[in-house]
């Protein structure tokens, strides 16, 4: 009987102690996600700055101070450093959790690098 009662109680603790990583999110929080084949040493957004994105991976959410999204995203590999503009035209109510990703991707007519902001 002592078995179960501490077995029940450890159960309990650990279920209580685990904590994602998204449970503690509030206000505007920004992510990037590479869809290219590129490696980006650093991905700076206003004042976040995602470092060492693989290809294919998505970056943990940051928390963005502003209610206004930025409009322009650097992008640096080992050798080439660029910008790309962004196109946004998206509201932010201050109370509430706002979830966004910015994706890099590949444009298929020249080429070229494309930042798409999604709304998760």
């Amino acid at each position: 009987m002592k078995l179960i009662i501490s077995f029940t109680i450890l159960c309990t603790v650990i279920l209580f102690s685990c904590t994602d990583r998204d449970d503690n999110l509030e206000g505007v929080q920004i992510r990037v996600q590479n869809t290219t084949e590129t490696t980006f040493s650093e991905v700076v957004i206003d004042s976040l700055l995602f470092q060492d994105l693989q290809p294919e991976e998505i970056a943990f959410y940051q928390k963005y101070d502003s209610l206004v999204l930025p409009r322009s995203v650097a992008l640096k590999t080992d050798s080439l450093d660029f910008s790309i503009a962004v196109d946004t035209m998206l509201e932010l109510d201050s109370v509430k959790l706002h979830l966004f990703t910015y994706r890099i991707k590949r444009s298929l007519e020249d080429e070229t690098l494309e930042i798409e902001i999604l709304k998760d």
